[in-house]
């Protein structure tokens, strides 16, 4: 039976002096490489730039793709990199977008923009083969949240925040900078926040330090912990956590109203992909406190 031929799209690689888009196909056989090949042509690295909107799809159904930091993938179907650290666009090289079924590229092409801009990590990975930690606040939590339960395991053999179970999975591969404007991607955020920061405390382990008193809740019981076992009083870690509870709470779980605002208002940086950036430092922060002064 005779193979079907592989189609690969153009994307824009450039712009003229006009500003008008320039166009080349993504086929790797058709680019410039380190090695001299097809010398009149843009070069495999070349970053094709797109709106961010390009990630809904996989963020939308993460039963089937992960969007991780520098990497989206389809199971063990297919992978590329990404460069997913900036908020103005996502950036992706030519070459790359060739390994993509031709279904997907047109996805991407959809979402193509002239001009874009490529994230220093993204750049001393790939170009310099450096290590870089991301500067996208979700995907710095999410590395210092692996890097905190490694360490914390390591020191005394138990995670002070559980693995989520599989039906809460979801959480942590879609948690992402909700639009400017989006309310609900907001309250989506939080609520897979609290899930994995709050929700995930292990109790029971926690319990079996210094015991269990009846009613206690997970903030409250982290706070007991932490004073009688390690001899810490954060009160304003604490704070944050119940704040962040409460914007669950009175927000998300719950119709809007005054108790919502006020919680809110603490945190309010002008819109909601600003506010949540804040909450996230804050959230780094908390991880990082307690490292410091317990596992390091």
């Amino acid at each position: 039976m005779r193979k079907l031929k592989e189609k690969y799209e153009k994307f824009i690689v450039d712009v003229d002096r006009l500003d008008k888009p320039l166009y080349f196909t993504c086929n790797p056989s058709k680019l410039g490489n380190l090695f001299g090949a097809n010398p009149e042509a843009p070069n495999f690295l070349t970053p094709v730039f797109f709106d961010r909107k390009v990630l809904e799809k996989y963020y939308f159904s993460p039963e089937e793709y992960s969007v991780d930091d520098g990497c989206l993938s389809m199971g063990i179907k297919w992978g590329i990199r990404i460069d997913n650290n900036l908020k103005e666009n996502v950036s992706v090289y030519l070459g790359d977008l060739g390994s993509l079924p031709h279904e997907e590229q047109l996805h991407w092409k959809i979402h193509n923009i002239p001009k874009g801009k490529i994230s220093q990590p993204f750049f001393k990975r790939n170009i310099l083969a450096e290590f870089s930690s991301p500067t996208s606040p979700p995907e710095y939590f999410k590395e210092k949240m692996a890097i905190f339960t490694q360490k914390w395991k390591n020191k005394f053999g138990w995670d002070l925040f559980k693995p989520l179970n599989k039906g809460d999975e979801h959480h942590w591969k879609t948690l992402r900078m909700p639009k400017e404007k989006s309310q609900k991607e907001f309250d989506e955020n939080i609520t897979s926040l609290i899930k994995i920061l709050i929700d995930s405390l292990n109790q029971d382990k926690m319990g079996e330090e210094v015991g269990h008193l009846k009613d206690e809740r997970s903030i409250s019981l982290l706070d007991r912990y932490l004073k009688e076992k390690h001899g810490l009083n954060l009160p304003k870690m604490v704070s944050f956590l119940r704040d962040i509870q409460d914007l669950r709470s009175k927000g998300s779980a719950h119709r809007k109203g005054e108790d919502f605002s006020k919680f809110y208002e603490k945190y309010d940086k002008g819109d909601f992909s600003k506010t949540f950036e804040t909450i996230l430092i804050n959230a780094i922060k908390t991880l990082n406190t307690i490292e410091n002064k317990i596992v390091s």
